[in-house]
């Protein structure tokens, strides 16, 4: 079976290929055929013109995929002279099926059944006269016969073409289904990555803006002011320390299922006070106020105006210079306000939100439908205010 595997596979990939072999193969049987069997008497002998008939009845085969319909009335004209002028019936059989059968096979059902059934019909009616002509001795039976063997040509042939059709769609549907699924897992991942990145983002720009301070605070005062100094580097130390406890636990999730982070909490609203702390010790005063009565909220809501107020802090602390910073908490009736202001000399950003801080703030305020403006302050200084949708997240 392993040695016939190779030319079927050939031949399938190959089509009109094996068509031109089929034809060859049908030639050659009806060559064979009348050659070999001894013309009955009453019959004529093959000549010139019925091996021209022979030739012209199997060659159509050929075309059988790319002109089912012409192929198969080319057969069957060219079988009704062999059939009247009364040469031996055997060669020419085969051909007249697989013509039908291809009709069936390779044509819409409309047009294949309206040829199919013409076809047909010419068949039983050559039939019908070979019965009651007196010259012809054509059984009566033939006639079922020939009904049965074309009809059943054209219905396996159009079945074959129903099927064929119907794991073309399964596999297109299966292709498509494919592609949606990659489309689907390729955004997760770019969402994912997204995450990650405005994730740590928001943890080493905060950190390192506050190191930053903290390093040139204690470089100034590191010959005059030791025990100065020395506070600033321990809490860059701290700073330090407590972002790479939270980059942990963002790339924790980057680990394989068998592998086990030891990871910190996702920072939640009630914490944001150490970033008051860490501000403050970098030189930058932050006045809190909190109006409205807190009400629970989803963890990821929660983690989205934490890095709010996170990188509004970090923008001040980068860019007001001196300065002062106002952190205020709405709790209105059906959402959470967020304000985050300063009195310095204002942010280079602009008001747009194209620096990549404020556009992942705009990103997390907006994945819950609320709105973020960012821009200078009348008077100096630059404002950060987030609205969040809380009715229906709670």
């Amino acid at each position: 079976m392993s040695a016939l595997r190779h030319p079927v596979q050939f031949m399938k990939s190959h089509p009109r290929l094996a068509d031109a072999a089929l034809a060859v193969v049908f030639l050659g049987f009806a060559v064979t055929a009348a050659l070999s069997v001894d013309t009955p008497e009453g019959q004529r002998e093959i000549g010139p013109l019925g091996w021209l008939l022979l030739i012209a009845t199997t060659a159509p085969v050929a075309l059988r995929r790319t002109y089912p319909v012409e192929a198969m009335w080319v057969v069957l004209a060219t079988n009704l002279p062999y059939w009247v002028l009364d040469y031996p019936d055997d060669p020419v059989g085969p051909a007249l099926l697989v013509a039908v059968y291809s009709v069936g096979a390779h044509v819409e059902r409309p047009r294949s059944l309206r040829h199919g059934l013409a076809a047909v019909a010419v068949i039983m009616s050559i039939g019908v006269i070979g019965v009651i002509a007196p010259e012809e001795d054509l059984p009566w039976f033939a006639i079922p016969a020939f009904l049965v063997m074309y009809g059943t040509a054209w219905v396996v042939g159009d079945n074959f073409r129903t099927r064929r059709a119907y794991l073309g769609e399964l596999e297109q549907t299966a292709a498509h289904a494919q592609a949606q699924q990659r489309a689907e897992a390729e955004r997760a991942v770019a969402e994912e990555r997204t995450r990650i990145a405005r994730e740590l983002h928001d943890v080493v720009a905060h950190s390192m803006s506050v190191m930053v301070v903290q390093a040139g605070a204690a470089r100034r005062v590191l010959g005059t002011d030791p025990e100065r100094a020395s506070d600033a580097l321990s809490a860059i130390e701290a700073t330090g320390r407590q972002s790479l406890d939270e980059m942990r636990r963002i790339l924790g999730v980057l680990r394989s299922d068998d592998e086990v982070a030891e990871l910190t909490p996702a920072p939640t609203l009630n914490d944001f006070g150490r970033l008051i702390e860490q501000c403050e010790s970098a030189g930058l005063p932050v006045d809190v106020s909190v109006e409205g009565h807190s009400v629970p909220l989803p963890a990821s809501l929660e983690v989205s105006a934490y890095r709010v107020v996170q990188e509004g802090l970090t923008n001040a602390l980068k860019h007001a210079g001196p300065a002062r910073a106002e952190v205020r908490l709405v709790y209105a009736p059906n959402q959470l306000e967020i304000h985050v202001n300063d009195d310095g000399r204002g942010a280079s950003v602009p008001a747009s939100g194209s620096g990549q801080g404020l556009v992942g703030m705009r990103e997390r305020v907006e994945a819950f439908g609320g709105q973020l403006t960012a821009g200078p302050r009348t008077g100096g200084g630059f404002a950060i205010s987030a609205a969040f949708p809380i009715g229906e997240h709670r």
